[in-house]
């Protein structure tokens, strides 16, 4: 099981939270139509800034390229 940065167990739906997270980061990467692209990345954003507030897991937007 996953923990967060302080090492707790996450919960079922702190792991699908994280699982989207991911997914997006991944989508991110691909190449996609610009409209795509730039929700994907909009999406990401809120992700990120859910992921980073519960202390699921640490990464400043900017490395994202967000």
């Amino acid at each position: 099981m996953a923990t967060d940065l302080i090492g707790t167990e996450l919960t079922a739906v702190e792991e699908r939270l994280l699982a989207t997270y991911e997914n997006l980061k991944t989508l991110c990467a691909e190449d996609l139509p610009p409209v795509a692209h730039a929700n994907v990345r909009a999406a990401l954003a809120v992700y990120a800034n859910a992921v980073v507030s519960l202390g699921i897991a640490f990464e400043p937007l900017a490395e994202l390229e967000v």
